[in-house]
C-alpha cells in the first residue's frame, strides 16, 4: 500500500529530557502545576475514557479505560513564545502514545482543541517516573489559555507536575553562518547534550540519548531563498541526524533526516529543506540533532544556512553486491554499484575498481567510470562476473576521486549450481510446502508500468529476482504464486482499491492471477484498502461494494475462507463509522453483508478489522459491528514507541514483537487476533530524507522473528498467522526474492513453519530458460524537437487544450483559461542539466509557464519558468538560465507546459529543450 504512517508535518518532538550544561541560561518558570496535595487536582479533571481520577500521594493519579483517555487542564492565560516548551513528569503502565493539545480559544468543536494544535510523544510504560519535554512551538497564535493532556490507553497512570518554561530567548539575529566561537555564543543545547567543550576550532560534546539537539538563536531569514543547511562535523557513532526548521506564522516544527559517516573525521552534510512547508517564509528557529546514539561523540566545526550546496565531494558507498539475487556457477553474475555524494562538489571521473578472488572471472574492463555524480542523484556503475566452482566468494571495490581518499567495500556473494529441471517452455509446476499453520501475505499490486518502478531504480539492493517486470503478466504471478506455495505461504491478502464504484490496481487479481495456471494453489482474499476521502461509504455504496464481491470473488475455489466462509479484510473500520455516523450505522451494514452472502448460497462473511483495534474499547466495538477477528499490516509501533525514533533497527522489532503479539490478545475482548509478522520498512524511494527507516533486516533476523511467531503461535494456539507485505518495493517491506538476498526470507519461513524435509529447490527463470521480464524503459531524455509522435505523446494536454504534431511542432488550441501539457517521467540531475530554450509561436500575446517537480518540491508558482510571447504568430526563441531560479535544484522529475493563459489561442511550439 501507498498510505504512509508518517507525514512529513511534524508539530514536536517529545523526548525524555536530560540536564543542560551548566552555562546554558536557566529557563523561566511560566506555569505549573504539581499534585503535591491530596485531593487538591488544581483544576483539571477527567474528560472521558478515565476512571478513578484524583491525586493521592504526590501525583495525579487515574486508570485509562478506552480509547481516548483525556486529562482537561484549567483555563489560564499565558502569552505564546517560539523557546516556550512544556515538561511532564509521569508514569504509565504500558507504553503507548501520549499526546498534549493546547489552545488559544474555547470556540468550536472540542473547545478550541484540535489535531493542528497537538504534539504526540511515546510514553514508556513501568513503575519508573519520567519527564518527558514536549516543544509545541505555539508562538503563532500569540496566547494559550488551556492544555489537555492524552493518557496512553488501557492501564494505570500518574502525573506528578506538569509545567511551562521559556527558555528566554534574546532579540532574532540576521545571522545565518556560525563558527565554532560563534555557535558557543549563540547555539544553546536543547535536550541530550553532556557538557560543551571548544578545542581544535570545534565545538564538541557527548550525546546524553539518542535525540540530542542544538538549538539556534531566534532567526530571520526568508527560508526559500536559502534552502540548505550546510553542517561540518564528525560523529564517533550513529546512522542519521536531523535538522528541523520552525516557521514564524505556523505552529509546531518540521523536520528532515540525513545520513551520517560515523568514523569520527570531519565531514560536510548539505540537507536541502526547501520542500518543507516550515521553510516557506520566515524562517525563525533552526535545530541540529548530529546524532542517534547515546554516547557519540560529536565535533561541529561549523553550520551555515546557505542559498547553495557548500564543500567538497563526500563519496560513499549506498550498494555493493548481486544485481540478480541468485547467481549460478559457469553463468553471468551482475555486480552493481552505486555511490552517493552528500558534498557539495560535482564529483567528476570517479573510478571502480572491481576485485575478485581466483576462480572468479571479471567478464570485461574491471575498471569502470562513474557519470558526473552530484549531491542529488546517486550513480550507478555494473559489472559481469563468472564462477567456475560453487561457494561463497568476496568481492571487493574500491573507488578513487582525485584529490580524495579512496572508499572500498566488500561484498558476500554466493554461487550455487542450476538445479537439474527439465525445460518445457513454461514455469514448472508448484511443489507445494506447508506446516499445519496457515500463513498469509499481504500483497500490494503497484508495480505494472515504468513509472511505479522509476523511484526504485536507485535502490539496487530492491531489485527483484523477476526484474522491473509487468505485474499484470500472468507468466511472472505464476512464479510468484510458485514461490509463495514453496515456503509455505498459504494465502495472499490483496490490498485492492474501491471508492464509490471507482476501482483501481487491479490488474494482478484480474489479469494476471485470473490467468495464472497455477492459480488453485495460492488462496487470496480482499483487503480493501478503504482509505478513501471522507464521505465515500454510505448504505448504498456498501450494498454495491458487498454484491461485487459476491459475484466476482466469494464464491471462486481460490478465495480464502475462515471457519468455512469468505474472509474480507477491511483497513480502515473508522472510516466507515466517520461515513455512516456511529458504530451503530456500521453494524447495520456488515449484517447486511452477512444476509446478502446467505441470500447467495454462501454461509456468510468473515470480516477481518486491519486498524481500530488499539485497545480493549476499540476491540470490543469491532465485535458489536460484527467483525471476529484482527491483525495489521505492521508490527514495529511499540518499538517505534519505545525509542522515540522513526529510524531503528530491524531487530527492535524482532525484540518487541513478542508483546505486541501478547497485547493485542490480552485487549481482544472476544476477538480472534492473527499475529503479525513484519517484513520492514524503508520508505526512501517515496518519502526520501523524510521517510521511515527500520534499518538492518537480514534473512537471520527474520528467521529468529519467525521462530518466535511459530513458538507463541503454538503456545496459544494460533491456527492463522500473518505474514508483512509480500512486495512493497517502494515503502521496505518485502520478501519476493530480491537483489540483496535473493530466497533468503523465505527460505526462513519455509524452515521455521514446514516440516522437515527435502524441499524443492529455489528456481530462477533462467534456470528453465525463461525470462528476462523487464519492462521497457524509454531512453531518458530532456529535449523533445516534436519532428516525431513519440515527442508529441510524451506531452498530454489537459482537458483545456487540443494539440496536434504538423509540420516539425506541437501545433495545439486553447479551450479554457489553464491549458496543461503534461510532460514525461524524468530524472534530471539539476547540478547539470541546467539551461532551458522554447522556440515557440502564438496567435494572440500571452503568457506561458514551464513547471517542474522535484523529490523535495511539488510543482508550484514558486517552481515555474514564465515568459510572455508577443500575439503575432511570429517564431520566437526563449533562453533562460535556470541556475538564476531557487528552485531549480535537486532532481527534477516531473514537468509541465502551460503554453497560454487564455482561451481560444492557437500556438505552435518546435522545441522544448532542457541542457
Amino acid at each position: 500500500m501507498t498510505t504512509a504512517f508518517r507525514t512529513s508535518l511534524i508539530a514536536a518532538i517529545c523526548l525524555a529530557a536530560a540536564p543542560n550544561p551548566a552555562s546554558a541560561a536557566q529557563p523561566q518558570l511560566v506555569q505549573q502545576w504539581t499534585f503535591q496535595q491530596d485531593g487538591q487536582l488544581l483544576g483539571w479533571s477527567a474528560g472521558g475514557h478515565i476512571k478513578n481520577a484524583r491525586v493521592e500521594n504526590g501525583a495525579l493519579r487515574g486508570t485509562s479505560v478506552d480509547w481516548d483517555p483525556i486529562l482537561l487542564g484549567p483555563v489560564f492565560e499565558i502569552a505564546a513564545s517560539p523557546t516556550q516548551f512544556v515538561e511532564v513528569r509521569m508514569r504509565c503502565q504500558r507504553t503507548g502514545q501520549a499526546e498534549l493539545f493546547w489552545t488559544e480559544t474555547l470556540e468550536g468543536q472540542y473547545g478550541g482543541f484540535s489535531p493542528q494544535k497537538h504534539a504526540a510523544f511515546s510514553a514508556v510504560g513501568g513503575d519508573e517516573f519520567r519527564d518527558y519535554r514536549i516543544y509545541p512551538f505555539w508562538h503563532a497564535k500569540k496566547k494559550v489559555i488551556r492544555l489537555r493532556l492524552d493518557m496512553p490507553p488501557d492501564g494505570d497512570f500518574a502525573v506528578q507536575s506538569i509545567r511551562i518554561l521559556d527558555a528566554a530567548e534574546q532579540s532574532r539575529t540576521s545571522v545565518t553562518a556560525w563558527t565554532t566561537a560563534e555557535m558557543l555564543a549563540s547555539w544553546r543545547p536543547m535536550q541530550q547534550v553532556a557538557p560543551v567543550e571548544t578545542s581544535t576550532g570545534q565545538l564538541q560534546f557527548q550525546a546524553d540519548g539518542n535525540r540530542p539537539i542544538l538549538l539556534s538563536p531566534l532567526l530571520q531569514f526568508d527560508g526559500p531563498k536559502q534552502p540548505i543547511v550546510a553542517v561540518r562535523m564528525a560523529v564517533s557513532a550513529g546512522s542519521l541526524g536531523r535538522v528541523y526548521a520552525v516557521n514564524r506564522n505556523q505552529v509546531g516544527w518540521e523536520d528532515l533526516t540525513f545520513p551520517l559517516k560515523p568514523d569520527g573525521r570531519m565531514h560536510t552534510y548539505n540537507i536541502d529543506m526547501g520542500g518543507l512547508q516550515r521553510w516557506q517564509g520566515e524562517v525563525i528557529l533552526v535545530a541540529l540533532q548530529p546524532t542517534d546514539t547515546p554516547g557519540a561523540n560529536v565535533a561541529v566545526e561549523s553550520i551555515e544556512i546557505a542559498d547553495d550546496v557548500r564543500g567538497p565531494a563526500e563519496l560513499e558507498i549506498d550498494y555493493f553486491g548481486k544485481a540478480e539475487g541468485v547467481n549460478r556457477v559457469g553463468k553471468p553474475a551482475r555486480i552493481v554499484c552505486t555511490v552517493r555524494n552528500s558534498g557539495g562538489a560535482l564529483a567528476e571521473a570517479a573510478l571502480a575498481r572491481l576485485e575478485v578472488p581466483e576462480g572468479v572471472k571479471v567478464l570485461g574492463a574491471a575498471q569502470q567510470t562513474f557519470e558526473p555524480i552530484s549531491l542529488y542523484l546517486p550513480k550507478t556503475v555494473t559489472w559481469q562476473v563468472r564462477a567456475d566452482r560453487p561457494g561463497p566468494t568476496a568481492l571487493k571495490v574500491r573507488i578513487e576521486l582525485a584529490g580524495h581518499q579512496p572508499v572500498a567495500a566488500e561484498a558476500g556473494i554466493e554461487f550455487t549450481l542450476a538445479p537439474q529441471v527439465e525445460a518445457t517452455g513454461y514455469v514448472p509446476e508448484p511443489q507445494p510446502v506447508r506446516g499445519d499453520i496457515d500463513v498469509g501475505a499481504f500483497y500490494f499490486p503497484g508495480w505494472d508500468t515504468t513509472a511505479r518502478w522509476a523511484p526504485i531504480l536507485d535502490f539496487p539492493m530492491r531489485r527483484p529476482v523477476l526484474g522491473w517486470y509487468d505485474e499484470a503478466n500472468p507468466e511472472c504471478a505464476d512464479w510468484q504464486i510458485k514461490w509463495a506455495v514453496e515456503h509455505g505461504v498459504t494465502f495472499f491478502m490483496v490490498d485492492w482499491y474501491w471508492s464509490q464504484g471507482n476501482r483501481q490496481l487491479e490488474h494482478w487479481l484480474h489479469k494476471a492471477y485470473a490467468n495464472a495456471r497455477y492459480k488453485s494453489h495460492l488462496k487470496w482474499a480482499v483487503m480493501w484498502a478503504n482509505h478513501n476521502r471522507p464521505g465515500t461509504h454510505s448504505l448504498e455504496d456498501w450494498r454495491q461494494v458487498t454484491q461485487y464481491w459476491i459475484d466476482h470473488y466469494l464464491k471462486t475455489d481460490e478465495y480464502y475462507r475462515i471457519d468455512g466462509r469468505p474472509a474480507v479484510f477491511i483497513w480502515s473500520p473508522q472510516n466507515i463509522r466517520n461515513d455512516l455516523g456511529g458504530s451503530d450505522q456500521a453494524e447495520e451494514l456488515y449484517a447486511l453483508s452477512q444476509k446478502m452472502a446467505r441470500d447467495a448460497g454462501l454461509p456468510g462473511i468473515y470480516f477481518v478489522a486491519m486498524s481500530s483495534h488499539t485497545n480493549a474499547g476499540n476491540c470490543r466495538e469491532l465485535k458489536s459491528e460484527g467483525y471476529e477477528a484482527f491483525t495489521s499490516y505492521h508490527g514495529f509501533q511499540l518499538a517505534e514507541h519505545e525509542l522515540g525514533t522513526q529510524y531503528f533497527s530491524f531487530e527492535d522489532v524482532v525484540r518487541t514483537s513478542p508483546q505486541v503479539w501478547k497485547d493485542c490478545d490480552e485487549r481482544a475482548s472476544g476477538l480472534e487476533y492473527f499475529p503479525i509478522v513484519d517484513t520492514g520498512w524503508s520508505s526512501e524511494p517515496w518519502h526520501r530524507s523524510s521517510a521511515r527507516v527500520i534499518h538492518s533486516r537480514t534473512p537471520e533476523r527474520f528467521g529468529r522473528l519467525w521462530q518466535a511467531a511459530r513458538d507463541y503461535a503454538e503456545r496459544t494456539g494460533k491456527k492463522i498467522v500473518c505474514l508483512g507485505p509480500w512486495n512493497e518495493w517502494g515503502e521496505g517491506s518485502y520478501i519476493e526474492p530480491y537483489a540483496e538476498y535473493g530466497f533468503g526470507d523465505l527460505d526462513a519461513v519455509r524452515t521455521v513453519f514446514c516440516p522437515p524435509g527435502k524441499y524443492p529447490p529455489n528456481l530462477i527463470p533462467a534456470d528453465v530458460g525463461l525470462g528476462p521480464y523487464d519492462l521497457e524503459f524509454a531512453p531518458e531524455k530532456t529535449s523533445w524537437e516534436f519532428d516525431s509522435e513519440e515527442d508529441a505523446k510524451a506531452w498530454t494536454p489537459s482537458g483545456a487544450v487540443q494539440t496536434l504534431l504538423a509540420g516539425g511542432a506541437l501545433t495545439g488550441h486553447t479551450t479554457g483559461a489553464d491549458p496543461i501539457l503534461s510532460g514525461p517521467s524524468v530524472r534530471i540531475d539539476t547540478k547539470q542539466i541546467h539551461r532551458l530554450a522554447v522556440r515557440m509561436r502564438s496567435s494572440r500575446e500571452t503568457q506561458a509557464q514551464l513547471y517542474w517537480g522535484t523529490t523535495m518540491l511539488r510543482p508550484s508558482e514558486t517552481t515555474t519558468v514564465r515568459f510572455q510571447v508577443p500575439g503575432d504568430d511570429q517564431w520566437h526563441e526563449y533562453r533562460f538560465d535556470l541556475r538564476e531560479y531557487p528552485a531549480w535544484r535537486g532532481v527534477v522529475v516531473s514537468l509541465r507546459f502551460d503554453p497560454a493563459g487564455h482561451p481560444d489561442t492557437d500556438f505552435a511550439v518546435d522545441y522544448l529543450r532542457l541542457e
